[in-house]
């Protein structure tokens, strides 16, 4: 898939961190991110959420427990 194809699916209804405030996968700092990997940590669709984030290049945030940095963002 290019870059803005996939969309997100139904998975994100059976998330972790379905009805979280998404600002907590949008912070930078290790003590501030553990809510959000921690989250992830046993998520069952994390697979699919870093599968979201990789083909739809967010360059931000906590995807399927990676950091954007993680994903290969500077």
């Amino acid at each position: 898939m290019g870059f803005g194809t996939s969309r997100i699916g139904d998975w994100t209804d059976a998330a972790a961190c379905s009805g979280m405030d998404v600002e907590a996968f949008y912070v930078q700092g290790t003590a501030r991110s553990a809510l959000a990997l921690t989250t992830c940590r046993g998520c069952p669709v994390r697979d699919a959420c870093r599968e979201y984030a990789e083909s739809n290049k967010e360059a931000f945030g906590i995807w399927g427990g990676l950091t954007a940095r993680q994903r290969g963002w500077p």
